[in-house]
């Protein structure tokens, strides 16, 4: 009985796009964008060619959101990525030095709408960490709701109440491209890189 009004409760959630977080906030993916988010934009460290790491993932990720399809999200700031963001700054008024420093990031970032990102640090993460083999319906969910959301994961919002291999090995490739241990365990460095991921890309559309 208790198992069934758990899966009740996450489906319920799942329906109402809302995740619960560590202190039981809840936030929802939003169907009113609002105003800019140049809040997350401001926050964004400079990002140069040959870089490898969560803010290169972003980067990558960001100009998806504008277009740039072919960008695979890999984490590597290579050849690739520089005709991009120089193609951006130029479409942008911003020189094209291929470095991503406030001026690409305000463009990049700051016009997305603020209901896509969520300006990222409005958000809780979980205080909680998920060790593989792990069986728990909510931290699932909330894993699940984050993994769907970023390229290239074919994920399912709730699809399992285990952490079991196959979403062990999406987040481990998600850490490797992050720059993070690929131990598979979500700890804050995940979680903090989960969440600014998809609120950088723009993913929180419902």
């Amino acid at each position: 009985m208790k198992k069934t009004f758990i899966r009740a409760a996450v489906f319920l959630m799942a329906t109402l796009g809302i995740v619960v977080g560590a202190a039981g906030n809840a936030f929802a993916c939003s169907d009113n964008p609002g105003p800019r988010s140049d809040e997350l934009a401001a926050r964004l460290p400079q990002v140069n060619y040959g870089d490898h790491g969560r803010y290169a993932l972003e980067l990558q990720l960001a100009l998806r959101f504008h277009g740039y399809a072919t960008l695979q999200g890999t984490g590597t700031y290579a050849e690739n990525t520089l005709a991009a963001v120089q193609d951006f700054q130029r479409k942008n008024g911003i020189n094209d030095s291929g470095i991503v420093g406030s001026k690409t990031w305000h463009a990049l970032v700051g016009s997305i709408p603020i209901g896509l990102t969520h300006n990222s640090d409005d958000l809780a993460r979980p205080a909680y960490g998920i060790n593989p083999g792990e069986v728990n319906a909510e931290k699932m969910f909330n894993l699940t709701n984050l993994l769907m959301r970023i390229y290239p994961y074919d994920v399912i919002n709730g699809e399992s109440d285990a952490y079991n291999p196959r979403l062990v090995s999406v987040v481990q490739d998600f850490q490797r491209r992050a720059g993070i241990r690929d131990s598979g365990i979500v700890g804050p460095l995940t979680w903090d890189a989960l969440f600014q991921t998809v609120a950088v890309s723009g993913g929180w559309s419902c």
